[in-house]
């Protein structure tokens, strides 16, 4: 009888360790596997971040206009340089625009209108933050607009062409911001864009000079223009 209890005891005793054995290692697995899943996280958030990061300067880089708080003139402006771009230059036998009475290197960008807009009212917006020095009617452009600004620190004067004169509401002087609403587009082939086709002339000239020359004859001359579309193409 002794033995029997004896023997009882000790395979409860086995089965006991053996159990002890068992559970401390999956405790272990577990603690292991957690920690496992928990470093993976953080790395994958790690590499998601990096990714955002790494994105996110790309597309500054790729854009300096959201670098310098210049902003587009016009919807789809990147879409709407079609026929003379910055620098181009333009001939009466060599233009892209027919009839041409202009000669020389091109100062501005031209954002075209889109066939559907020829008879609807295209709205052109501010580029930056400034003031505006001038608007009045002159020849080449019809209704003109001339705004101060600051781009990266150093004046520039932005000439807005072929407006519709009687719709631009801020008076000279007046503060403008980047975005607000300026005027709109002179009718094609009217006074208000001075018998030219329906389209935005935009130059930045350097400097706080009044400069609206749409064209000049040297590419020397150029040098004193910059190319909007490196800040409001897009």
């Amino acid at each position: 009888m002794k033995k029997t209890l004896l023997a009882s005891f000790l395979v409860l005793f086995v089965i006991g360790i053996v159990f002890l054995f068992l559970k401390n290692r999956s405790v272990n697995n577990n603690q292991s596997g957690g920690v496992s899943q928990a470093s993976q996280q953080a790395q994958s958030e790690t590499q998601a971040s990096s990714s955002q990061s790494i994105e996110s300067i790309s597309s500054k880089s790729a854009n300096p206009a959201s670098q310098n708080g210049f902003l587009v003139p016009i919807s789809r402006a990147a879409e709407r340089v079609t026929k003379k771009p910055f620098g181009i230059f333009i001939a009466p036998g060599s233009s892209p625009v027919s009839p041409e009475r202009f000669r020389g290197y091109h100062t501005g960008t031209d954002f075209e209108i889109f066939p559907e807009e020829i008879d609807q009212e295209v709205q052109i917006s501010a580029v930056c933050d400034g003031t505006l020095r001038l608007k009045e009617y002159a020849s080449g452009y019809g209704g003109v607009a001339v705004e101060t600004c600051n781009l990266n620190g150093i004046p520039i004067t932005v000439i807005y062409g072929h407006l519709k004169l009687a719709s631009i509401a801020a008076n000279v002087g007046e503060s403008l911001k980047a975005g607000d609403r300026l005027g709109i587009l002179g009718a094609a082939y009217s006074q208000e864009a001075d018998g030219e086709r329906k389209h935005l002339h935009l130059g930045f000239h350097n400097g706080s000079a009044i400069n609206i020359l749409g064209y000049v004859q040297s590419q020397s001359a150029l040098s004193a223009w910059l190319d909007p579309c490196l800040y409001v193409c897009r």
